[in-house]
């Protein structure tokens, strides 16, 4: 009996991690197709809320600026992702490159959240088990973005302010 759940679990995790996998790919594959003009275009879906405080209302809850060098390099598993470890020359360009992948790379993961609804009719324990992956996979990256990107913005507003 055991050896058969065992089995089945074994199965589950094998096929839900399967799942996770094509479904980000397949998102991350589809997101740096996006064209830069969409950010540019609809930024205020990305905007920063007066109750973040320009980020710091992340870093004061849940001490961003501690933890977020843990989550790994998005373009390390697809080479179209934007790595931000190559920026060799930080002008206004490329500071408003960043600004752009960084608001992609939310969108992403928001949209990466969604594949969540296949487990509704699922058992509780594989509802719980998929929604806590999600949130654990994708918030923090979520997090990240929305602590760093009003810095950037901020010196992006600088630079242009001293021409």
């Amino acid at each position: 009996m055991y050896l058969k759940i065992i089995k089945r679990t074994l199965k589950l995790t094998v096929l839900h991690s399967l799942y996770w996998f094509s479904i980000q790919m397949t998102l991350a594959h589809f997101g740096t197709k996006i064209p830069n003009s969409f950010f540019e275009k609809n930024g205020h879906i990305f905007r920063i809320y007066s109750w973040e405080n320009n980020g710091k209302f992340w870093n004061r809850i849940l001490k961003v600026n501690q933890w977020k060098y843990l989550i790994p390099e998005g373009s390390k598993l697809n080479s179209h992702i934007y790595n931000k470890n190559s920026i060799e020359d930080l002008n206004i360009e490329t500071l408003k490159q960043l600004d752009i992948e960084m608001k992609r790379a939310e969108l992403i993961h928001w949209l990466s959240i969604i594949p969540v609804i296949i487990f509704v009719k699922s058992s509780r324990y594989i509802q719980i088990i998929n929604f806590i992956y999600v949130l654990f996979s994708h918030i923090p990256v979520i997090l990240v973005q929305r602590y760093n990107r009003p810095r950037l913005e901020k010196l992006i507003r600088l630079i242009y302010k001293r021409g």
